[in-house]
Protein backbone atom coordinates (compact mmCIF):
# COMPACT_ATOMS: atom_id res chain seq x y z
CA UNK A 1 0.00 0.00 0.00
CA UNK A 2 1.07 3.61 -0.52
CA UNK A 3 2.82 5.45 2.29
CA UNK A 4 -0.04 7.97 2.48
CA UNK A 5 -2.44 5.12 3.05
CA UNK A 6 -0.34 3.79 5.94
CA UNK A 7 -0.36 7.23 7.55
CA UNK A 8 -4.13 7.56 7.16
CA UNK A 9 -4.69 4.08 8.61
CA UNK A 10 -2.48 4.85 11.62
CA UNK A 11 -4.28 8.17 12.13
CA UNK A 12 -7.62 6.35 12.13
CA UNK A 13 -6.32 3.78 14.62
CA UNK A 14 -5.00 6.56 16.86
CA UNK A 15 -8.36 8.32 16.87
CA UNK A 16 -10.15 5.10 17.78
CA UNK A 17 -7.63 4.46 20.57
CA UNK A 18 -8.02 8.02 21.91
CA UNK A 19 -11.79 7.57 22.01
CA UNK A 20 -11.36 4.24 23.83
CA UNK A 21 -9.04 5.80 26.41
CA UNK A 22 -11.47 8.66 27.05
CA UNK A 23 -14.31 6.17 27.44
CA UNK A 24 -12.29 4.25 30.04
CA UNK A 25 -11.47 7.48 31.94
CA UNK A 26 -15.10 8.62 31.87
CA UNK A 27 -16.27 5.21 33.04
CA UNK A 28 -13.79 5.32 35.92
CA UNK A 29 -15.08 8.76 36.93
CA UNK A 30 -18.71 7.62 36.82
CA UNK A 31 -17.95 4.59 38.99
CA UNK A 32 -15.90 6.67 41.44
CA UNK A 33 -18.82 9.10 41.63
CA UNK A 34 -21.12 6.25 42.60
CA UNK A 35 -18.71 4.85 45.19
CA UNK A 36 -17.86 8.23 46.74
CA UNK A 37 -21.20 10.05 46.22
CA UNK A 38 -19.22 12.66 44.30
CA UNK A 39 -21.49 14.83 42.17
CA UNK A 40 -18.58 16.62 40.48
CA UNK A 41 -17.08 13.38 39.16
CA UNK A 42 -20.43 12.33 37.70
CA UNK A 43 -20.67 15.69 35.93
CA UNK A 44 -17.12 15.40 34.59
CA UNK A 45 -17.82 11.90 33.33
CA UNK A 46 -20.75 13.10 31.23
CA UNK A 47 -18.84 16.13 29.94
CA UNK A 48 -15.87 14.03 28.85
CA UNK A 49 -18.02 12.07 26.40
CA UNK A 50 -20.36 14.77 25.15
CA UNK A 51 -18.64 14.83 21.73
CA UNK A 52 -18.40 11.04 21.32
CA UNK A 53 -20.85 10.96 18.39
CA UNK A 54 -19.04 13.80 16.64
CA UNK A 55 -15.72 11.99 17.00
CA UNK A 56 -17.29 8.80 15.70
CA UNK A 57 -18.57 10.67 12.62
CA UNK A 58 -15.08 11.99 11.90
CA UNK A 59 -13.64 8.48 12.12
CA UNK A 60 -16.39 7.11 9.87
CA UNK A 61 -15.88 9.82 7.25
CA UNK A 62 -12.13 9.26 7.22
CA UNK A 63 -12.58 5.53 6.80
CA UNK A 64 -15.11 5.94 3.99
CA UNK A 65 -12.68 8.28 2.21
CA UNK A 66 -9.89 5.74 2.70
CA UNK A 67 -12.00 2.98 1.16
CA UNK A 68 -12.88 5.19 -1.81
CA UNK A 69 -9.31 6.37 -2.49
CA UNK A 70 -7.23 3.27 -1.80
CA UNK A 71 -9.55 0.22 -2.09
CA UNK A 72 -7.61 -1.77 0.53
CA UNK A 73 -7.62 -5.55 0.44
CA UNK A 74 -7.03 -8.50 2.79
CA UNK A 75 -5.52 -7.47 6.17
CA UNK A 76 -5.65 -3.76 5.31
CA UNK A 77 -9.36 -4.01 4.56
CA UNK A 78 -9.97 -5.93 7.79
CA UNK A 79 -8.20 -3.20 9.75
CA UNK A 80 -10.28 -0.45 8.15
CA UNK A 81 -13.55 -2.30 8.74
CA UNK A 82 -12.55 -3.05 12.34
CA UNK A 83 -11.83 0.62 13.06
CA UNK A 84 -15.21 1.54 11.62
CA UNK A 85 -17.10 -0.95 13.78
CA UNK A 86 -15.01 -0.40 16.94
CA UNK A 87 -15.72 3.34 16.83
CA UNK A 88 -19.42 2.53 16.69
CA UNK A 89 -19.17 0.14 19.65
CA UNK A 90 -17.28 2.77 21.68
CA UNK A 91 -19.88 5.41 20.92
CA UNK A 92 -22.65 3.17 22.19
CA UNK A 93 -20.62 2.48 25.32
CA UNK A 94 -20.17 6.24 25.75
CA UNK A 95 -23.96 6.62 25.67
CA UNK A 96 -24.34 3.99 28.40
CA UNK A 97 -21.75 5.73 30.59
CA UNK A 98 -23.34 9.16 30.16
CA UNK A 99 -26.74 7.75 31.09
CA UNK A 100 -25.28 5.98 34.11
CA UNK A 101 -23.47 9.14 35.26
CA UNK A 102 -26.76 11.04 34.95
CA UNK A 103 -28.52 8.44 37.11
CA UNK A 104 -25.71 8.61 39.67
CA UNK A 105 -26.21 12.38 39.87
CA UNK A 106 -29.91 11.82 40.51
CA UNK A 107 -29.17 9.26 43.22
CA UNK A 108 -26.69 11.57 44.95
CA UNK A 109 -29.05 14.54 44.82
CA UNK A 110 -32.15 12.57 45.80
CA UNK A 111 -33.25 10.51 48.77
CA UNK A 112 -33.04 7.09 47.15
CA UNK A 113 -30.55 5.01 49.18
CA UNK A 114 -28.73 1.99 47.77
CA UNK A 115 -26.57 1.13 50.77
CA UNK A 116 -27.84 -2.47 50.92
CA UNK A 117 -26.72 -3.02 47.32
CA UNK A 118 -23.51 -1.00 47.42
CA UNK A 119 -21.07 -3.91 47.69
CA UNK A 120 -22.60 -5.72 44.71
CA UNK A 121 -22.73 -2.49 42.70
CA UNK A 122 -19.01 -1.88 43.29
CA UNK A 123 -18.15 -5.46 42.28
CA UNK A 124 -20.25 -5.07 39.15
CA UNK A 125 -18.54 -1.79 38.28
CA UNK A 126 -15.08 -3.29 38.80
CA UNK A 127 -15.74 -6.14 36.38
CA UNK A 128 -17.31 -3.76 33.87
CA UNK A 129 -14.29 -1.48 34.01
CA UNK A 130 -11.87 -4.41 33.64
CA UNK A 131 -13.70 -5.63 30.54
CA UNK A 132 -13.64 -2.12 29.07
CA UNK A 133 -9.92 -1.73 29.81
CA UNK A 134 -9.25 -5.05 28.10
CA UNK A 135 -11.07 -3.76 25.02
CA UNK A 136 -8.99 -0.57 25.00
CA UNK A 137 -5.78 -2.59 25.42
CA UNK A 138 -6.79 -4.80 22.50
CA UNK A 139 -6.90 -1.81 20.14
CA UNK A 140 -3.22 -1.11 20.78
CA UNK A 141 -2.14 -4.78 20.97
CA UNK A 142 0.19 -5.82 18.16
CA UNK A 143 0.37 -9.59 18.50
CA UNK A 144 -2.16 -12.38 18.18
CA UNK A 145 -0.96 -13.86 21.48
CA UNK A 146 -1.70 -10.61 23.33
CA UNK A 147 -5.16 -10.46 21.76
CA UNK A 148 -5.91 -14.06 22.74
CA UNK A 149 -4.98 -13.26 26.36
CA UNK A 150 -7.19 -10.17 26.32
CA UNK A 151 -10.03 -12.16 24.79
CA UNK A 152 -9.87 -14.67 27.64
CA UNK A 153 -9.77 -11.82 30.16
CA UNK A 154 -12.71 -9.91 28.70
CA UNK A 155 -14.82 -13.07 28.59
CA UNK A 156 -14.12 -13.79 32.26
CA UNK A 157 -15.15 -10.26 33.25
CA UNK A 158 -18.24 -10.34 31.01
CA UNK A 159 -19.31 -13.59 32.70
CA UNK A 160 -18.77 -12.00 36.13
CA UNK A 161 -20.94 -9.05 35.11
CA UNK A 162 -23.77 -11.39 34.17
CA UNK A 163 -23.51 -13.25 37.48
CA UNK A 164 -23.35 -10.11 39.62
CA UNK A 165 -26.24 -8.54 37.73
CA UNK A 166 -28.37 -11.58 38.59
CA UNK A 167 -27.49 -11.11 42.26
CA UNK A 168 -28.28 -7.39 42.07
CA UNK A 169 -31.67 -8.10 40.51
CA UNK A 170 -32.51 -10.63 43.23
CA UNK A 171 -31.42 -8.28 46.04
CA UNK A 172 -33.23 -5.31 44.48
CA UNK A 173 -36.47 -7.29 44.37
CA UNK A 174 -36.01 -8.15 48.05
CA UNK A 175 -35.54 -4.43 48.79
CA UNK A 176 -38.75 -3.66 46.92
CA UNK A 177 -40.58 -6.04 49.27
CA UNK A 178 -39.08 -4.22 52.26
CA UNK A 179 -39.59 -0.72 50.87
CA UNK A 180 -42.49 -0.85 48.38
CA UNK A 181 -42.70 2.95 48.41
CA UNK A 182 -39.35 2.96 46.54
CA UNK A 183 -40.38 0.36 43.97
CA UNK A 184 -40.24 2.78 41.06
CA UNK A 185 -36.73 3.91 42.01
CA UNK A 186 -35.51 0.32 42.25
CA UNK A 187 -36.98 -0.50 38.85
CA UNK A 188 -35.20 2.50 37.30
CA UNK A 189 -32.00 1.41 39.03
CA UNK A 190 -32.26 -2.10 37.58
CA UNK A 191 -32.95 -0.68 34.14
CA UNK A 192 -29.77 1.40 34.43
CA UNK A 193 -27.70 -1.60 35.55
CA UNK A 194 -28.97 -3.77 32.70
CA UNK A 195 -27.93 -1.09 30.23
CA UNK A 196 -24.55 -0.83 31.94
CA UNK A 197 -24.10 -4.58 31.58
CA UNK A 198 -24.00 -4.09 27.82
CA UNK A 199 -20.62 -2.40 28.21
CA UNK A 200 -18.98 -5.76 28.88
CA UNK A 201 -20.86 -7.32 25.94
CA UNK A 202 -19.61 -4.60 23.58
CA UNK A 203 -16.12 -4.89 25.07
CA UNK A 204 -16.09 -8.53 23.99
CA UNK A 205 -17.12 -7.40 20.49
CA UNK A 206 -14.24 -4.92 20.35
CA UNK A 207 -11.67 -7.58 21.22
CA UNK A 208 -13.20 -9.86 18.58
CA UNK A 209 -12.90 -7.08 16.02
CA UNK A 210 -9.23 -6.45 16.82
CA UNK A 211 -8.55 -10.19 16.58
CA UNK A 212 -10.36 -10.29 13.23
CA UNK A 213 -8.18 -7.44 11.96
CA UNK A 214 -5.02 -9.31 12.95
CA UNK A 215 -5.89 -12.93 12.20
CA UNK A 216 -8.83 -12.87 9.79
CA UNK A 217 -11.40 -15.67 9.59
CA UNK A 218 -15.14 -15.33 10.04
CA UNK A 219 -16.36 -12.41 12.09
CA UNK A 220 -19.26 -13.27 14.41
CA UNK A 221 -20.60 -10.64 16.79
Amino acid sequence: MLENYEKILEKSRSRVLELAEDVVRACTLAFDACKEDDLEKATLSRAMLKDAHERNSKIDNEIIKTLALFSPEAKDLRAVVSHFKIASELTRIADYIRTYAKNVKMQISGEFALEELKADIISFEQSTLKSLQAAADAISADTVEALENLYRKVNVEESKCNDILSILEKNAIQQICVMPENAEDFVMFLKSMRKLERISDRSVNIVKLTYFAQKGGKLKL
